[in-house]
């Protein structure tokens, strides 16, 4: 496991909200969680509609975003 990350969050939704990242992206998660889908695909076929993740990428990994509509 990494070490923990405060991640700072200043976008239009939230104001100086912090948290904890304490587990490597993407590991972790219980095993009955299977998506069908990973973020960075989501985001290239056009979830949101291009509308609600466009001033919080910084909280993210860049690579989500490579091919995003």
């Amino acid at each position: 496991m990494p070490e923990p990350r405060t991640v700072i969050v200043n976008d239009k939704m939230q104001k100086g909200y912090r948290y904890e990242r304490v587990a490597a992206p993407g590991r972790g998660f219980d095993p009955e969680f299977t998506p069908d889908l990973a973020p960075a695909e989501m985001l290239e076929l056009g979830v949101f509609a291009g509308k609600y993740m466009t001033d919080c990428r910084a909280e993210f990994p860049a690579a989500w975003f490579g091919r995003a509509k």
